[in-house]
């Protein structure tokens, strides 16, 4: 009678173990169905990436930018995306016992091949398929990375892509920097600089009611015009003691910022491409000042005059854009430099 007991709790036994390795199984065959799911939205954003606001992105000449066959990256690249990107994905939990029951239900049995994929599995196929016939056929960037703001994007990410103008004094994750979140921030590039007056960059303007714009003027105007008085008065030091730096608040900067935000945004909006450039015109000026100086500093007269002068694109930038939404029932337009 013990011996029979003994065989049947051993049969048991076998039966739980064989259950608890299906589990097992199904587990990791999530975790691989993620990665490859992973890896194809990555692959699809880096070929997608690059027609996704362009208009506030200047265009690279074609000398800078790395090109590569799919065939060297479709492999190792890819997953490499695919690590990055899978925190970002929430993973589907494998603990859900209903949901391993009825997958083990139908796996442990041999299935015609029609019958041996899940929908899920054969949707990532379908996905992976598709993706990898694009890579053949086209070319994956070997150095795509990401922006400060974790827009992928297919081409390097660097502070002076797109104007050589631009400061190199800032920080690749914009961490040095009044405003973090600029132009630089969500699109990984240089602003191109507008010259005084224009309207042709940016195309449009975004739709901020005239009494918002009218109050802020009415508030910001006069320490606009310090701030303008200020950038006009170290233009004539002759040593780096003469500039005060870059967080002095006698340059109102932070004034500066607070007007675009009611110029370029409003409560329906939110925050705003062209606010954004704005910002990042603003972030220029308080690099610059810190350029300028330490040049003097250095005694480097022709380098302190450089940088002067795209301190000077930097506010002329800034004002031009300010004033397309400066109307005659808002106010007065402020004067160029």
């Amino acid at each position: 009678m013990n011996e029979k007991k003994r065989s049947i709790r051993l049969l048991w036994f076998m039966k739980y173990d064989r259950k608890a390795n299906r589990k097992a199984a199904m587990k990791n065959e999530a975790r691989r169905e993620r990665k490859f799911g992973a890896a194809s939205v990555a692959a699809s954003l880096l070929l997608s990436s690059s027609n996704s606001a362009s208009a506030f992105v200047p265009s690279c000449s074609s000398s800078l930018r790395p090109t590569t066959t799919a065939i060297g990256v479709s492999s190792t690249k890819l997953f490499h995306w695919a690590n990055r990107l899978d925190a970002r994905f929430e993973e589907r939990s494998c603990e859900d016992e209903s949901y391993l029951q009825e997958e083990i239900a139908v796996k442990h049995k041999l299935q015609p091949i029609s019958q041996e994929f899940t929908r899920r599995s054969i949707l990532s196929i379908g996905v992976i398929g598709t993706t990898l016939s694009t890579l053949l056929s086209s070319s994956l960037p070997a150095n795509a990375d990401f922006a400060p703001g974790g827009t992928l994007l297919d081409r390097p990410v660097y502070v002076t892509y797109g104007n050589s103008e631009a400061s190199p004094s800032r920080a690749p994750n914009n961490s040095n920097v009044l405003f973090s979140q600029d132009n630089y921030y969500k699109f990984g590039s240089a602003a191109q600089w507008i010259e005084a007056g224009s309207t042709e960059f940016p195309k449009s303007m975004p739709f901020v009611p005239s009494q918002q714009r009218y109050d802020a003027l009415k508030k910001f105007s006069v320490r606009v015009q310090t701030s303008k008085d200020q950038l006009v008065k170290i233009g004539s030091a002759s040593s780096g003691a003469d500039v005060p730096d870059s967080d002095d608040p006698t340059y109102q900067l932070r004034a500066l910022g607070l007007l675009a935000n009611s110029f370029l945004a409003s409560e329906n909006s939110g925050t705003t491409n062209e606010l954004m450039l704005a910002r990042w015109y603003i972030n220029e000026m308080y690099l610059r000042i810190g350029d300028y100086k330490t040049a003097l500093q250095k005694g480097d007269q022709k380098d302190a005059e450089t940088c002067y002068g795209y301190l000077i694109k930097a506010i002329n930038s800034y004002l031009t854009l300010i004033n397309r939404s400066i109307t005659s029932k808002v106010g007065d337009q402020f004067s160029y430099l």
